[in-house]
């Protein structure tokens, strides 16, 4: 293999696929038309995805150079957030990618991309609906764990403010259970997580949504056991170029809702924010 020439996944299967089994051509088959995907799949489930065996794909992924499925993966995600942008290389030594260019732009343009890729997961007919369930709700409980917590924090303080009582649920303590027990009719749960997302999330989502709550989802993919689960179901990518999630497109989702619901009364809404924050500023909360 000439390690000069770039080199990304799909080139390494395209090149390699006559020579490949009839197993090995259908999990490359998968992985070139669904690109997007393979960072979220098992090797069990691309392996069902191509009629085989998780094992499989592990040694497909060794045959292609990778030191297992995971790195396969990763290369995978690069290839399809970092298009045009990423020149990866293949070293001698292992397959990795290496992008030419500082770390700051190559992390704020992967954000860029997040949020094209937010955008385009979603419809225009799926948020107006969301934006339509929200303005009308009585009360919002917003449950996000771990990193989504920050989203669900997030989503509290811009309803608040526009005067839809909004908590955020980071926990499952008895109060916030408690909070869950109480809604129903009129009422909306804001379930958020990603990847496969809590369990205590998914459990809030069902519960409010038998208890007759309307449930908004906001989740990075469809395979994520949270997808589905509510009324509606809204996607947000968070990819990024390291170890830590990337929040910029749950966060700019939540702030477009809330945009949304300002744009259709902004006398009204422009009211309440000002209330509160002359409030807050002749009792000197805000120092």
């Amino acid at each position: 293999m000439d390690d000069a020439r770039p080199r990304r996944v799909s080139d390494l299967l395209r090149e390699g696929f006559e020579g490949f089994s009839r197993s090995q051509k259908a999990i490359a088959r998968y992985i070139i038309d669904h690109l997007e995907e393979v960072a979220y799949l098992s090797a069990e489930e691309l392996g069902q995805k191509g009629n085989t065996s998780s094992s499989t794909v592990v040694r497909f992924a060794q045959s292609l150079g990778f030191a297992g499925y995971p790195e396969l993966q990763r290369a995978a995600r690069d290839e399809y957030r970092l298009g045009a942008t990423a020149r990866p290389v293949v070293h001698e030594d292992q397959l990795g990618f290496s992008i030419e260019e500082d770390i700051l732009t190559r992390s704020l343009r992967t954000d860029s991309l997040s949020l094209e890729e937010t955008i385009n997961k979603n419809t225009l007919e799926r948020f107006n609906r969301a934006v339509s369930i929200l303005a009308a709700a009585s009360q919002v409980l917003a449950v996000g764990l771990h990193e989504a917590s920050m989203v669900a924090q997030h989503a509290s303080y811009v309803l608040e403010l526009l005067g839809i009582p909004c908590l955020a649920a980071t926990d499952s303590t008895e109060s916030n259970v408690a909070r869950l027990t109480r809604l129903g009719p009129g009422d909306v749960l804001m379930a958020i997580g990603f990847r496969r997302a809590h369990s205590v999330t998914i459990s809030f989502a069902e519960n409010a949504g038998a208890q007759g709550a309307d449930v908004i989802v906001i989740t990075d993919n469809s395979l994520s056991e949270l997808a589905g689960k509510g009324t509606l179901t809204l996607y947000a990518d968070i990819d990024s170029t390291f170890f830590a999630h990337s929040l910029v497109g749950p966060i700019s989702l939540v702030s477009a809702l809330a945009a949304a619901i300002y744009s259709r009364d902004r006398d009204l809404y422009d009211a309440r924010v000002r209330a509160v924050r002359d409030k807050a500023a002749e009792s000197g909360w805000l120092r």
